[in-house]
């Protein structure tokens, strides 16, 4: 009974992060994401119909814990306007308008549109990939979400780009529940705090040792 449940746990774990959606079937107020590194990471932003995306970009003035990968991930070269939407992914900066393809673009691969899940149980969610779903509760009317992201845009006023306490997963979130969470950082935390704690048990055993 419970490998059933495990069973049918995973498969519905795996179509969630396999999933692609198509941008037809995209509707208004979504929150979608794509891959980007490999795959390390997930990028997301709120649709808002006619093949746009209002997402949130790393600013000027924003700071990361990775200065390396930010390097190699985002290269300083001057980039042409996309023909389609006008976004300079070299000079635009935080909360940006751009088309599909320039939200799913990372390198010059274009990734596949995935969409983000609210309200999951607990016990799957524990076992998701984190940046593909929340617990959180999604209460507000597409148009709600779509007024909020181009509020947001208008007034580029999402404060400066931080890959933990302020990034695009929190964009997206604030937008559909008025919070903002973002579960890869949370986990990301997390993992950091467990390997903050291994360093310090085996500092603890190696002075008693001594």
């Amino acid at each position: 009974m419970v490998m059933t449940i495990v069973k049918k746990i995973l498969m519905i774990l795996m179509q969630l992060m396999w999933k692609v959606e198509r941008p037809e079937d995209l509707k208004l107020g979504d929150h979608v994401y794509r891959y980007g590194w490999y795959g390390l990471y997930s990028h997301h932003g709120i649709y808002i119909g006619e093949g746009f995306v209002i997402h949130f970009t790393r600013t000027e003035s924003q700071k990361t814990i990775f200065p390396s990968l930010f390097k190699t991930s985002y290269k300083q070269e001057v980039s042409s306007s996309c023909p389609e939407c006008g976004y300079q992914e070299s000079i635009d900066r935080g909360v940006v308008k751009t088309c599909l393809n320039c939200f799913q673009r990372d390198g010059k691969k274009l990734q596949s549109l995935h969409r983000y899940e609210y309200g999951w149980p607990l016990l799957r969610f524990k076992f998701a990939r984190r940046g593909t779903c929340t617990t959180l509760l999604d209460t507000k009317l597409p148009h709600q979400v779509v007024n909020k992201a181009s509020e947001l845009h208008a007034d580029n006023s999402f404060s400066d780009y931080n890959l933990i306490n302020n990034n695009c997963e929190h964009f997206a979130t604030y937008c559909r529940t008025n919070y903002r969470a973002s579960e890869q950082a949370a986990f990301f935390c997390e993992c950091m705090g467990k390997i903050k704690e291994a360093e310090e048990w085996t500092m603890k055993k190696l002075l008693r040792r001594n």
